[in-house]
């Protein structure tokens, strides 16, 4: 049976002359056919903005203890990457934020995006899952954090890990799958690649 993979690039299409996580890099992925959709980082600065960036530290100092004029201006606001024109998937991957409501809030105001957000942490996920929500949450590396995502419309797992068993128990749930592509592919997952 040939189908085609539902892939998502990782951190947009990055190379020598443009840099990953950037706004260039997401709206290339988010433009090109070969994706349907772009993952990326968001972390907060410590005057409240949303950013894209995957490492906690700019120049030695914590990112959060930051504002954001003090960042290069290659990296981009949260609202910024929103604005792209495309029906495609937003998998935002939360690293750090606590200004919750004022999350929320942006991601309303764009409702008819199609929106996908996951954190490593069940506490940081559970505080954004609301009832009136326009986009999806998820939990990343659901082996480990599988003890609390009843109410979670996605699950992200280690692309090792998926097999028929995992991919039964989570049939009322979008997968996402992340880690290198193997033989044995699930029609019905959408994979993060680097590729």
């Amino acid at each position: 049976m040939i189908f085609i993979y539902k892939l998502i690039k990782h951190r947009g299409i990055h190379n020598d002359k443009v840099k990953e996580n950037t706004y260039d890099a997401i709206k290339l992925a988010l433009l090109d056919n070969n994706y349907i959709g772009c993952e990326f980082d968001v972390r907060e600065t410590l005057d409240n903005e949303f950013i894209i960036n995957h490492d906690p530290f700019y120049n030695g100092k914590s990112i959060s203890n930051l504002n954001y004029q003090e960042l290069p201006k290659y990296i981009p606001k949260l609202n910024d990457i929103l604005k792209i024109n495309t029906n495609k998937i937003f998998l935002i991957e939360i690293k750090n934020i606590s200004s919750f409501n004022k999350f929320i809030n942006l991601l309303k105001k764009y409702k008819n995006k199609n929106i996908y957000v996951m954190s490593f942490s069940n506490k940081l996920i559970n505080k954004i899952n609301v009832k009136d929500k326009t986009y999806k949450v998820g939990i990343l590396n659901y082996i480990l954090n599988s003890s609390d995502n009843k109410n979670y419309d996605f699950v992200a797992i280690l692309n090792s890990l998926l097999n028929d068993e995992v991919i039964n128990t989570l049939s009322n749930k979008e997968i996402f799958s992340y880690g290198l592509l193997e033989k044995h592919q699930y029609k019905n997952v959408y994979y993060i690649t680097d590729n």
